[in-house]
């Protein structure tokens, strides 16, 4: 349950996704007001040159704080100071190569849609949530419970993670949708910041 900071209103994630009130507006529990001095919750603020240092970022991960200070003409202080801020509040998630799976051997990529019961939505998540082969997990609000990214040596591969991992643990609907992906024309992490 998230219980509105202004008007005291409860209500589940899972059912209302929004709610607004007198200058508030919450969006999965996170509040944005303009009131950037007494913002609640794990509401950020980002300036423009917070932004900046994110899309460089995006793009080059390896530059060095010296670098990306000349890049935007600030002290390489100011641009370590604003990166760790940025760590701690989680705005920066982590670092790290990013690799192409179907050139070390996952040939297979599919998204999997899970129907569940709901009293055990959020076990069953993070249970697949903690297996290798699965590159993201998201509880959907859409025709599935559950939507899994799954990557796989083959085909063969991955219809045994299915059987053996998926459909074994308890609460999972028998109606399994399997999407296999055929040809990918745009795959990123990066978020164009604006």
């Amino acid at each position: 349950m998230v219980t509105c900071p202004k008007c005291g209103e409860e209500y589940s994630l899972g059912r209302k996704i929004y709610h607004s009130c007198e200058g508030f507006s919450i969006s999965h529990g996170v509040v944005f007001n303009d009131d950037r001095e007494n913002r609640p919750w794990n509401c950020h603020s980002i300036d423009e040159t917070d932004k900046e240092i994110l899309n460089i970022l995006q793009e080059n991960n390896k530059i060095s704080y010296r670098e990306l200070a000349e890049k935007l003409k600030l002290a390489a202080s100011t641009i370590h100071n604003r990166v760790q801020k940025m760590i701690e509040e989680e705005i920066i998630k982590q670092f790290g190569a990013i690799v192409d799976p179907v050139k070390i051997g996952y040939n297979t990529i599919a998204l999997v849609g899970l129907s569940v019961d709901p009293v055990k939505m959020n076990e069953i998540a993070e249970i697949i949530a903690s297996f290798d082969e699965t590159q993201l997990v998201a509880i959907s609000s859409g025709d599935h419970d559950i939507i899994a990214q799954i990557i796989a040596k083959d085909e063969k591969s991955l219809w045994n993670f299915i059987n053996i991992k998926i459909k074994t643990i308890s609460g999972i609907k028998p109606q399994i949708h399997v999407s296999n992906f055929l040809d990918i024309f745009k795959s990123t992490h990066s978020i164009k910041i604006a």
